[in-house]
């Protein structure tokens, strides 16, 4: 198992070039939470600077990828007016 840290101690590669070293797993335990914070840092300064953030989805596909809609639905199936 490869353990893939930007910035730590090794270099980090692709998973085809850790595949060709031998690797079958590889782990990249901090690569979304460093992307979701510079997305984050980003959105914050467009925002501060009155700007729409760019690179923001759709808030449909917001509700179905956290699971709005299927809580709506479950909601209004035990809900009295449902």
């Amino acid at each position: 198992m490869a353990n893939m840290v930007e910035g730590g101690d090794t270099p980090v590669f692709a998973p085809a070039r850790l595949e060709a070293l031998g690797y079958r797993i590889a782990a990249y335990p901090l690569t979304l939470l460093n992307a979701a914070i510079g997305a984050m840092n980003q959105a914050l300064t467009a925002l501060r600077d009155g700007r729409t953030p760019e690179g923001m989805i759709t808030f449909s596909e917001l509700c179905q990828i956290v699971g709005f809609d299927e809580y709506d639905r479950e909601r209004k199936r035990y809900s009295e007016d449902g």
